[in-house]
Order: C-alpha cells, then sequence, then structure tokens
C-alpha cells in the first residue's frame, strides 16, 4: 500500500457522493462507517490477498456517545496502515483517510484512543467479501448518504 493507492481508494469513496453534496462531507457520511469499511476492505482485498484486514469498533468516539468503525490493514513486514473511510464524520477538515502507520496492533490501538477518545477493539477480520454484499454495502451507504443530506437540508432551511 502507498499514498497512491490510498488517494485511488478515497477517490472511490468520495465517488459514492451525490454531487450536489460533496461540500457537506461530514454530513453524507454519518452512520455508514462500518459498510464503508467493509466496502473499502473488499477493494482492497481484491487488489491484495496477502495483507490482513481487521476491523476495529470504538465506543463513545469523540465524547459523542456514537460508535464509529475504522480499517486496519497489517502486511507480514510489519506494516499496519489505520484507515478511517468515513473520516470526515468526526475530522470534517481532514484531507486523507489513511489516519496513520504503526509497526503493531497495540500501539495502533493506543493512538487510535489518544485521537477519537473511547474504547477500541478489533471486532473483526475480514477474509472475503461477496460481490452481492459489496452491492448490499453500497446501497445502505446511499440510502444514508441520501438521507442525511435531506435531513441536513431540512433542519438548515427551518
Amino acid at each position: 500500500m502507498n499514498k497512491e493507492y490510498i488517494a485511488t481508494l478515497q477517490d472511490r469513496i468520495l465517488e459514492l457522493i451525490p454531487e450536489n453534496s460533496r461540500g457537506s462531507l461530514s454530513v453524507a457520511f454519518e452512520d455508514s462507517c462500518s459498510e464503508l469499511s467493509r466496502l473499502v476492505a473488499s477493494w482492497i482485498r481484491e487488489i491484495d490477498d496477502k495483507c490482513d484486514l481487521l476491523i476495529l469498533k470504538g465506543e463513545n468516539v469523540c465524547n459523542s456517545a456514537k460508535s464509529h468503525d475504522l480499517l486496519a490493514v497489517i502486511y507480514s513486514r510489519g506494516e499496519i496502515f489505520i484507515i478511517d473511510p468515513s473520516v470526515w464524520q468526526f475530522f470534517p477538515e481532514n484531507k486523507s483517510i489513511l489516519i496513520f502507520i504503526k509497526n503493531n496492533l497495540e500501539e495502533s490501538l493506543r493512538d487510535i484512543k489518544k485521537l477519537y477518545g473511547g474504547e477500541w477493539q478489533v471486532s473483526e477480520e475480514i477474509t472475503q467479501i461477496s460481490q452481492t454484499d459489496q452491492i448490499k454495502y453500497q446501497n445502505i451507504i446511499l440510502k444514508n448518504m441520501e438521507e442525511n443530506i435531506r435531513n441536513f437540508k431540512s433542519t438548515k432551511n427551518r
């Protein structure tokens, strides 16, 4: 994994957002972290079957009482890429879905906790995601985005 590949993943994520809502990333990505993390894991798995993919789940993230999922991409050489496919939900100004690169999981979890707050743990290992599940995740993400944007616009117009 390199910066160009991470940028490609990020572009694919951003392509999911309806054209008229690209300025509201924090709104668009609310409540889709689980599906988005799994969808991105499936994209990575299509290209690279040598890495391990873990979903990391946090509770009470950024003092919001919300749960949040991140993706850990682990390579045999020891590198762990921590990716937040919906990073804008909590950090609207972030320019990249790559949160950081570490060399061990415990250090990664500790640093995630420092950044996001809350309690974090490994939730599941992703081995394979079917094409059917990918489509299901995309549909959920799109439905959530449309609903989030609609609710945001109706609240804003009050």
